[in-house]
């Protein structure tokens, strides 16, 4: 019995032990993690909007990955939850309510403006911050402080396409076709409002029902046909509706071949909505459905900066599939609610332990909605690699809004964009240029028309890289396409050879070898080959990587007259894996000990820091800017040919000087070991000599032969101390010596190897 009840003590108290163990541990993971929920339409929502769904949710979750990878904000790992809204208010709004009794201290999402404003409420009754980065309608932001968007609204998007549409396009009558939700509606009658104040006219217009079918879709393209049989079409239709609202009215306008003008609000400038049409017949040409539609984006990836396109070429390496511009607007969306969250763990020194761990819910929600309202200003703006951007009125992001146009079943932007001017007092002859049509009043706020200059280029091939001076010898074509008179060839090379640039030489394009006019559409191409340099980061040789780079910029406009844009579908979209390899095969045959790993195209923006005594930027914070084309190509270098070509007589050293370890002790001698390192210091000085001149900091190489000079130093260490006395006369002691110095010398290189190899490969 005594037995028995000994076991049941030791059992209750190993099972208290373990409770009290999981206990804790929970406690402990739910301390380190931060939960954040995103709702998206998933399933149900239509073929278009179910693919911006997946988007949505892979922009989020590619931002909160970087972050964990990170080590997570403060040291604490973010968590996701995924919920499926099905783009429907009624299962948005069970969803919502799930969330509302999660751990997630803030909402992302939703995807369409209706379910926004039904969730909205749900979200301001309970108090947890929500951000959509796609809802445009005012009233999800403006009728609710618990709402953000990194988007911009409906009355800002209506006037700006009405602007565009009147001003730009030179449109005078349109028709309207509108979608039967809030988006739809609110957008619809903005455009209708602001084209009417300028001066344009309205000619008709369509509602969509919200039981649309494919037989109310026919009675809007028998109202087309016949507007075209007594030819009074409108100059343009405006699609004031959702992707899947339309997908079937665009088949059917373009089977029927009525020629119409189109314009789409944000909803049907995603590339995903290219993307479902792509299994029809008449998309074996790619772009039938969708050619020539005009969109506004808060983003086109033919003009973004290299971190952008590196976001772009990261999703498409794990996802398979190019990114909309709604995967960067939700990546945005998720930095500003971990920036609310880094901010207040920063900035609020006296919060308690407990906050973002769950203990709280309510407080930590109050605290992130506190820490996106601070996000306010340009000094305060989250800066996120893509964008950045403030919220400003009513909790909307202060971001740009372009113009793209599809064009093979891709999103490129527009030959004519509109960017905002910030400062007013720096542009002269203000009236003139208003009346000229070059700047146009939005709201309280002026728009200088920019133009878009399409720009591609081929490498026929890299040749002559001098790792010493940093230069290398490029060859490839270099071709324009344009409207207008914009002198797009009137180009610097910013980094033409160093020599020449020092010697205050230029690199001039000659006379181009083709030319001409095609659809309206100017082109110029050139064939350049010419030195180029880049200064080359030496830290990692011989494990390093390097950039060449091919950078330009206009001389005689800036970047508010004229943006570089890439040529993405003229050069076959060459930044894909799969052309990139043949690519590559033809241009660095020249250069076989380096190995090619991307080519990035971008543009970006060249500020000039001297203000060249024009009047109008004294006192400001305006700058002459310019739009800089470049191209990157990373290569590494091919360390096995590197070792086999320049580091085997190391090698052969070190296993020379581990060799004499074996000899008999007598005929070891300080001399013997410091003529080994002399030869080694020597041919150390010899592979140092292919770098540049002056190089101050130490490189990887350096280590390695710091590695053998202490193995060297060590085995100098045993000739001097097995040379004393006490080891003359003890042959026993010696030999332990001789043995220990054996096995550390192998060791010592072993782990020196591997610390190395973690450090560089």
């Amino acid at each position: 019995m005594a037995k028995k009840k000994l076991i049941i003590l030791l059992a209750t108290v190993l099972l208290t032990v373990i409770a009290v163990i999981v206990t804790a541990n929970f406690n402990r993971q739910n301390q380190e993690n931060i939960t954040i929920a995103v709702a998206a339409s998933l399933t149900n929502a239509g073929e278009a909007t179910e693919k911006v769904g997946k988007s949505m949710v892979r922009g989020v979750q590619l931002y909160i990955n970087n972050i964990n990878k990170a080590g997570g904000i403060q040291g604490k790992q973010l968590k996701l939850q995924i919920y499926d809204d099905q783009g429907k208010v009624d299962v948005a709004e069970k969803i919502a309510r799930e969330i509302v009794q999660s751990p997630a201290i803030a909402v992302i999402g939703h995807y369409s403006s209706s379910v926004c404003l039904a969730t909205g409420k749900i979200y301001q009754a309970a108090g947890i911050p929500a951000i959509s980065g796609s809802a445009t309608a005012d009233a999800v932001t403006a009728e609710n402080e618990w709402y953000f968007r990194t988007i911009f609204n409906d009355t800002f998007q209506g006037k700006f396409i009405a602007t565009y549409l009147r001003k730009v396009l030179g449109y005078s009558e349109i028709g309207i076709i509108r979608g039967y939700d809030a988006y739809g509606l609110n957008l619809g009658k903005n455009i209708e409002t602001a084209f009417q104040e300028l001066g344009g006219k309205t000619i008709a217009q369509w509602q969509l029902p919200k039981n649309q079918s494919a037989a109310t879709d026919r009675i809007i393209i028998k109202e087309l046909q016949k507007l075209k049989k007594l030819d009074r079409l409108p100059q343009a239709i405006m699609l004031a509706t959702n992707r899947d609202q339309v997908t079937n009215l665009l088949r059917e306008i373009k089977r029927r071949n009525l020629n119409l003008s189109l314009f789409g609000g944000d909803d049907l400038g995603d590339v995903g909505f290219a993307q479902t049409f792509a299994d029809l017949p008449e998309e074996e040409s790619p772009g039938f459905f969708t050619n020539g539609l005009y969109a506004t984006v808060p983003i086109i990836y033919d003009v973004v900066n290299e971190q952008t396109q590196q976001f772009k070429r990261t999703f498409e390496k794990i996802y398979g599939v190019s990114p909309g511009w709604s995967a960067v607007s939700y990546y945005d969306a998720t930095s500003a609610v971990v920036e609310a969250i880094n901010r207040t763990l920063l900035t609020e020194k006296d919060l308690p332990t407990s906050v973002f761990t769950g203990k709280d819910l309510k407080k930590d929600r109050s605290l992130v909605k506190e820490g996106l309202v601070g996000i306010d200003s340009p000094d305060t703006a989250v800066e996120t690699g893509t964008r950045k951007f403030y919220f400003a009125e009513n909790n909307t992001a202060s971001v740009p809004i372009g113009v793209g146009v599809f064009d093979q079943a891709q999103l490129v932007s527009a030959f004519t964009q509109l960017q905002l001017i910030t400062n007013i007092n720096i542009i002269s002859n203000l009236e003139a240029k208003i009346a000229n049509r070059n700047i146009f009043k939005i709201g309280q706020e002026y728009w200088k028309k920019t133009d878009i200059v399409y720009v591609g280029l081929d490498l026929n091939e890299i040749s002559n890289l001098d790792e010493k001076s940093s230069n290398y010898l490029v060859d490839f074509y270099l071709w324009f396409r344009y409207k207008g008179n914009v002198s797009p060839d009137k180009i610097e090379f910013i980094n033409y050879g160093i020599n020449r640039l020092d010697s205050g030489e230029q690199l001039t394009l000659e006379e181009p070898i083709e030319s001409g006019e095609e659809n309206g559409v100017k082109y110029k191409i050139y064939r350049i080959k010419a030195d180029f340099h880049e200064k080359f980061d030496f830290h990692d040789y011989p494990f390093d990587q390097q950039r060449l780079t091919v950078k330009f910029r206009n001389i005689k406009r800036t970047r508010d007259e004229l943006i570089y844009a890439i040529d993405f579908i003229g050069m076959q979209n060459i930044t894909t894996q799969e052309l990139f390899n043949k690519w590559r095969q033809k241009v660095f045959k020249q250069i076989t000990s380096w190995r090619p790993t991307k080519i990035t195209f971008f543009q970006n923006t060249l500020v000039n820091d001297s203000k060249l005594g024009y009047r109008k930027f004294i006192n400001t914070n305006s700058y002459l800017e310019y739009s800089q084309f470049n191209v990157v190509i990373d290569i590494k270098r091919e360390i096995v040919s590197f070792s086999l070509k320049n580091l085997l007589p190391l090698w052969f050293f070190v296993l020379v000087a581990y060799q004499l370890l074996f000899l008999p002790f007598d005929k070891l001698s300080a001399e013997l070991f410091s003529g080994i390192l002399l030869a080694i210091v020597f041919y150390h000085l010899s592979l140092l000599e292919a770098l540049p001149d002056g190089i101050g900091y130490v490189v990887a190489l350096d280590y390695a032969f710091y590695l053998v000079y202490f193995l060297c130093g060590l085995e100098l260490a045993l000739v001097t101390a097995g040379s004393s006395n006490r080891f003359k006369n003890n042959k026993a002691q010696l030999r332990q010596l001789i043995v220990s110095a054996r096995v550390l010398f192998p060791v010592i290189l072993l782990i020196g190897s591997i610390w190395l190899c973690i450090m560089y490969l």
